[in-house]
């Protein structure tokens, strides 16, 4: 029994630590700054958050950073981002903590093609 019981724990804690886990977001910028125009740029941003309940059962929570950076890139709407700023916000709620990604950038539009 005691063999079956340490077994048991290390396929728990291995599904536990697996479902903590977050894929990291690459925040593209801009790459040619001749391409855009630098004087008609327009702040946008963009949150997500997760709650974690109980402190162990994440909510939403390893997805926020993603799902803020797509909120930031429809935004845009087609437009460079640069300058993006990124804040992490978290409180205690009764029963878990909230977690916030607030991403916050410029948005440039691109120059027009000269022929």
């Amino acid at each position: 029994m005691n063999a079956l019981m340490r077994r048991l724990m290390i396929v728990v804690i291995s599904v536990a630590l697996l479902a903590c886990t977050g894929q990291p977001v690459k925040i593209a910028s801009v790459t040619d700054a001749s391409k855009i125009d630098r004087t008609r740029g327009r702040k946008i941003t963009a949150e997500a958050g997760g709650f974690q309940l109980f402190e162990v059962i994440p909510i939403n929570v390893n997805s926020r950073q993603q799902r803020a950076y797509d909120e930031l890139l429809e935004k845009a709407a087609g437009d460079e981002i640069a300058d993006v700023k990124v804040i992490e916000q978290w409180g205690y709620g009764v029963v878990g903590t909230t977690f916030w990604t607030i991403l916050e950038a410029t948005a440039y539009p691109r120059k027009p093609a000269t022929p």
